[in-house]
């Protein structure tokens, strides 16, 4: 078997370990996660547009841009962000500080459950490509960088990923809304 290594390939495999990840740790932590996920999204692009408005250019900003090896601000912005959201991601799933207790045990909890990890999969991967972008989801706006330009050139599922970025940003809420009516909880 040839395999050959490619973003989409990368995609898949990403998605199907988060995917995977939701389904080992439960419905209700697979909510937490996306909710983490949506926090970290605004989080995160929001402090790396508070550093870019005051920091970039200071002798500070220019190190930190050296000793990650990236050559221009704009490039340190846009990693700056993806680190935060992959950290606040990850520390929101194993210390956020909510709890969620959802509604639906048996197979519409299962079924809801299958959704949620792979709409959140989705929103991972989405939101780190549209950090990559360099558009800025709060104050949007902003030439799309060329990290990604090349990526979405390389790889089918790239291109749609962000595409359809806004389907992958609304559907968690949706279905927490349709989550919300299909059941009540039980006691």
């Amino acid at each position: 078997m040839d395999l050959q290594l490619s973003w989409n390939l990368f995609i898949v495999v990403f998605f199907v370990v988060i995917s995977s990840y939701n389904l080992i740790i439960g419905k209700d932590n697979t909510i937490k996660v996306i909710v983490g996920t949506y926090i970290a999204l605004i989080a995160s692009d929001a402090i790396g547009e508070i550093f870019s408005h005051y920091f970039m250019g200071t002798q500070m900003f220019m190190l930190l841009a050296k000793e990650v090896h990236i050559s221009g601000a704009d490039d340190t912005i846009i990693f700056m962000k993806v680190l935060l959201f992959v950290m606040m991601v990850i520390l929101f799933a194993v210390r956020g500080a909510f709890v969620v207790d959802s509604y639906g045990r048996g197979p519409v909890g299962l079924f809801f459950h299958l959704i949620y990890s792979v709409l959140s999969a989705g929103l991972i991967i989405s939101t780190i490509l549209i950090l990559i972008s360099g558009v800025s989801v709060i104050g949007g706006g902003a030439e799309v960088s060329e990290a990604l330009r090349s990526l979405t050139e390389q790889s089918y599922l790239v291109t749609n990923m962000v595409y359809y970025h806004k389907f992958w940003f609304a559907m968690p809420a949706i279905l927490f809304l349709l989550h919300s009516f299909i059941g009540e909880k039980v006691e």
